[in-house]
């Protein structure tokens, strides 16, 4: 009677949860979990332990399918924007081919993004909790690999830097020469999708954070608002490149995008 006052609900409703014929909501589920101090995975152990290896091989699935989606999909973004870059610096006429290049790229990638966004979505519609469903052991060994991976990425980043800066420091090649800013784009090409591959895989062990952020409820202003900076740096960097030729420099608007995105995201967050 206590606990169905706390809960706001029936006692009939607590009822049929002690006795197995019912089961509580999620908000519900969290709430019993703060009332006795417990984990979500002790609260459905007894339920859940018989179907642990399955819950786990689906999960696995998803995840495994996801991070190599996103990987790829923004792979090959940019892949597309290395190759327009290649082209922007020859004569302005190429650029057109480089741009319609860039444009089949994002157009292979946009289905990926949304039919993993989907499947994913309707996996946590229908699993808003999970238990833990990884050993120590299991978790510890893929730490190893996911520093490995990180320290290659960024390895690739500081050599795209290094090379930038002493081709055109040593001016082996000038200003309006794109050649240097095309090997930074490669070596960012293969490290981006290794961050988001080895990210995604990442969050896939932290089942309490998956737990907190499906049963959260959703705040897209952040969202929102980055989507419109982008687009205005999109429109910035076509402007630039289309009227005024710079498509050498224009690039730059995307990292300075993303840094507002950031700023953005950090001062709206509320957890």
């Amino acid at each position: 009677e206590q606990l169905a006052e706390k809960l706001e609900v029936s006692r009939q409703a607590v009822s049929k949860w002690e006795s197995g014929n019912g089961y509580p909501e999620t908000d519900k589920l969290m709430s019993i979990c703060e009332i006795f101090e417990c984990s979500i995975d002790e609260i459905l152990k007894g339920k859940i332990s018989e179907d642990t290896n399955e819950d786990k091989k689906q999960y696995e699935n998803l995840m495994n399918r996801f991070s190599k989606g996103m990987a790829i999909a923004v792979g090959l973004i940019l892949v597309g924007v290395t190759i327009f870059m290649y082209f922007a610096g020859m004569e302005e006429r190429y650029s057109t081919i480089g741009l319609v290049i860039l444009l089949l790229f994002v157009l292979m990638a946009v289905p990926i993004f949304i039919i993993l966004g989907m499947e994913q979505e309707n996996y946590k519609k229908k699993h808003p909790v999970l238990p833990n469903m990884y050993t120590e052991d299991e978790v510890e060994k893929f730490n190893s690999k996911f520093a490995k991976a990180i320290a290659l990425g960024v390895g690739l980043n500081i050599l795209g830097a290094i090379q930038l800066i002493f081709l055109y420091g040593m001016e082996i090649f000038n200003d309006e020469s794109t050649i240097p800013v095309v090997i930074l784009l490669a070596l960012t090409t293969i490290a981006v999708p290794i961050y988001i591959f080895y990210g995604i895989q990442k969050s896939k062990y932290d089942i309490e954070l998956y737990n907190k952020m499906t049963l959260k409820k959703p705040d897209d202003k952040a969202g929102k608002i980055c989507g419109v900076i982008m687009l205005i740096a999109t429109i910035i960097f076509f402007c630039l490149g289309a009227f005024r030729s710079l498509w050498h420099i224009a690039w730059i608007v995307y990292p300075i995008g993303g840094l507002i995105c950031g700023i953005v995201s950090i001062i709206l967050e509320k957890d």
